[in-house]
């Protein structure tokens, strides 16, 4: 339940004005859509201004929310993993995942959504330190999710199951073979050291950064390599043609 408050804490805390936000499931899109739209009001002046993308909405509307993200008359695009596969929107300055996804593959596709062509982009995921009761609607479900309320585990005949993120979490830290870096709750992220004062965004500057670009910081190992290869084809050419004059005399 505190999710949405925390997706509000990150937006406001980085001025995000553009984003794409993961939800895992439709119902998960529906109210954060009726959340964000309590906040600032539907008029053209709602600070939280979004639209929905997932499977329940009609094909018409889809497609009407998705060129309305792309002209900027909305500001977040809430969307579930279904919804965003193939969607031609890339570079974008922010992502927020409300829930890590349970397929490491999709976490990838995820954050690949931000910071292309070489320009900052910033990946906020929502995680819960304990295992979440939450809801898991199948094919046993008469209504699809829709009203219903039975809150018993799948295996007890109702519609949910225990989602632990931790767990995710580790999978895809071991999937991707990094750490990634944790935040307090204020969501405050530590400045990158490389790209002096980062602007979501934008394109990454080289101006009033005390380091060299990445050429000039390559070429003194390249250099080094260079040499250490010539020593090498030396040694080789002295051992090889001094056995063979010593054999021939």
């Amino acid at each position: 339940m505190l999710k949405g408050e925390y997706c509000v804490r990150a937006i406001n805390e980085h001025k995000m004005d553009r984003a794409i936000i993961f939800c895992r499931t439709k119902l998960d899109c529906d109210n954060l859509e009726r959340y964000l739209n309590q906040l600032g009001g539907n008029g053209r002046d709602n600070p939280y201004s979004c639209i929905c993308l997932h499977g329940d909405r009609k094909p018409q509307e889809r497609k009407a929310n998705l060129e309305k993200f792309k002209r900027q008359e909305a500001k977040y695009l809430i969307c579930t993993d279904v919804a965003a596969r193939g969607l031609d929107i890339t570079g974008l300055p922010f992502m927020i995942n409300m829930t890590l996804p349970d397929e490491k593959s999709n976490y990838v596709h995820r954050i690949g959504r931000v910071g292309r062509a070489e320009r900052m982009g910033l990946a906020i995921s929502l995680v819960s330190t304990v295992p979440e009761k939450v809801w898991y609607h199948g094919e046993w479900c008469s209504s699809r999710g829709r009203n219903c309320w039975n809150t018993k585990l799948i295996d007890q005949g109702g519609c949910c199951i225990w989602y632990n993120e931790p767990n995710y979490l580790a999978e895809i830290e071991d999937h991707l073979n990094v750490t990634i870096q944790q935040v307090e709750p204020d969501l405050k992220v530590p400045m990158d050291h490389f790209d002096g004062k980062v602007i979501y965004g934008q394109k990454k500057q080289n101006a009033g950064s005390n380091y060299e670009n990445h050429v000039a910081q390559m070429a003194p190992t390249v250099k080094e390599l260079s040499q250490l290869e010539s020593q090498a084809q030396l040694m080789y050419l002295k051992r090889h043609y001094g056995k063979e004059a010593r054999n021939r005399f």
